[in-house]
C-alpha cells in the first residue's frame, strides 16, 4: 500500500502524520509512506529528520482568492498541478489530510483523481482545509467528539480515535504520573510571545514562593533571547528551542503552563500533567479555547485567557496548584483519563481497513 500524508506548517499538523506513518509502516512494512507539504514552516525540518521523504509545494499561506496576497491563486493552480502529476507518479491508495493549507491542493487533486481521502482533524473546531476536504473523504479521524457538528456537508465515517502521538509520548501514558519538581513552561512548537513575557515577568516571585525549577520550551529560534532574560532577571532556567525530548520534560515536571494545541492537550494527558492552560488568541474560530475548555471542565486544567492574564494572576494561580497536592493529583487523574495512548495504531489499522473496502 502507498500512503501519501499531506499538510503540515505547525508541529500540530505534522507529529501526529508522522506517528501515524511510523505506526503504518510498524502495522505493515510494505507500507510505504512520503510526505507532501510547502516550503514554510517546520515541514522541510522535521519530516526529513523522521526519515520521511517529502515534496514541497507551490501553495502560498491563505485563501487562493485573497486580495491581499494576489500571488496566491497561481501559486495555488500550481500546486493542484503538482499534485496531480505526484500523484499520476507514485499511484497513492490513500491520501491523508493532516490540516493547514498545504492540504489543500493534495485533496482536490486526490478527488480529481479518484484517490480515496481520510482526514485527521485533532481540534475541537475543525481547520477551514479540513471542512472543505471533508465533502469527499471516507472517513474523518477525530480528537474531540464534538468536532462532529462541524463538519456539515459529507458522507465520510467518523471515528473518535484520539490524536497520534510521539512514540515517548505514548509510553508516558504507561508510566506512573511523576509528581516532580519543574514548572514547564511550552510555547507550542511556533513559541509563544506573549506567553513568554508573562511567564517572564512572572517567574522571579513564583520561583521564590514555590522552590521550583524551570523548564522553558521557548519556540525554535526563541531560546537565546528567553536564556538571556533569565539571565537578567538572575533566575537559573533551563530553555530549550523546539525539543525533541520533551517527554523527559514531562517526566520532570510537577505542573505545566501551555497553550491549548491539540497536539498538547493530547501529551499532556499521556503525561499526566497538571496544566495551567492559555490558549491561542489568534487561532483560528478560537479553537485553542475550545480544546481548553474541554479538558477543563473535566477538571484536567485551569484556563487563563491570556487577554485578561497578568503576571500577578499567574503567579497566584501557579502557587496555589503547587502547594496543594490534593488538587494536582485530582487534575493528574482527571487529564489521564483523557489519553488515548494507541491513538496511532488503531487509526492506522482503520485506514488499511478503510481503503480495502469496496465503495
Amino acid at each position: 500500500m502507498r500512503v501519501i500524508m499531506a499538510g503540515g506548517g505547525t508541529g500540530g499538523h505534522l507529529f501526529p502524520g508522522l506517528s501515524l506513518a511510523q505506526a503504518m509502516t510498524q502495522l505493515d512494512p510494505d507500507i510505504e509512506v512520503s510526505f507532501i507539504g510547502t516550503a514554510h514552516g517546520l515541514d522541510m525540518e522535521i519530516v526529513p529528520r523522521a526519515g520521511y521523504f517529502i515534496d514541497i509545494l507551490a501553495a502560498g499561506r491563505g485563501s487562493p482568492l485573497s486580495l491581499s496576497r494576489l500571488g496566491n491563486f497561481p501559486r495555488f493552480a500550481l500546486s493542484i498541478w503538482q499534485s496531480i502529476k505526484l500523484f499520476k507518479t507514485y499511484k497513492p491508495d490513500v491520501l491523508v489530510a493532516l490540516g493547514g493549507f498545504a492540504a489543500a491542493t493534495p485533496g482536490i487533486a486526490a478527488k480529481l483523481l479518484g484517490i480515496p481521502l481520510v482526514i485527521l482533524e485533532q481540534n475541537s473546531v475543525p481547520g477551514r482545509v479540513n471542512c472543505l476536504l471533508s465533502r469527499w473523504a471516507r472517513g474523518i479521524y477525530l480528537q474531540f467528539r464534538c468536532a462532529r457538528e462541524r463538519f456539515t456537508n459529507t458522507q465520510a465515517k467518523f471515528f473518535d480515535l484520539g490524536s497520534p502521538m510521539r512514540e515517548q509520548m505514548r509510553k508516558l501514558a504507561y508510566e506512573k504520573p511523576v509528581d516532580g519538581e519543574a514548572l514547564l513552561i511550552i510555547g507550542g512548537s511556533q513559541g509563544a510571545q506573549k506567553l513568554n513575557e508573562i511567564v517572564l515577568e512572572s517567574v522571579k516571585s513564583i520561583k521564590e514562593q514555590t522552590g521550583c525549577k524551570i523548564i522553558h520550551v521557548a519556540g525554535a529560534g526563541n531560546e537565546e533571547g528567553i536564556r538571556k532574560a533569565y539571565k537578567t532577571l538572575g533566575v537559573e532556567a533551563t530553555v530549550h528551542g523546539f525539543f525533541g525530548r520533551l517527554a523527559d520534560c514531562y517526566k520532570e515536571s510537577k505542573l505545566a503552563i501551555s497553550r491549548s494545541g491539540a497536539g498538547s492537550i493530547a501529551e499532556l494527558a499521556a503525561a499526566g500533567l497538571p496544566s495551567i492552560l492559555v490558549p491561542l488568541p489568534t487561532a483560528m474560530d478560537n479553537h485553542q479555547m475550545l480544546n481548553a475548555e474541554f479538558v477543563a471542565q473535566r477538571n484536567g486544567a485551569i484556563v487563563l485567557e491570556q487577554p485578561l492574564l497578568t503576571s500577578d494572576i499567574l503567579t497566584r494561580q501557579v502557587v496555589r496548584i503547587w502547594k496543594d497536592k490534593q488538587l494536582r493529583d485530582s487534575m493528574a487523574e482527571s487529564v489521564r483519563l483523557l489519553a488515548r495512548a494507541e491513538s496511532a495504531f488503531e487509526i492506522a489499522q482503520s485506514i488499511v481497513q478503510l481503503v480495502n473496502e469496496k465503495v
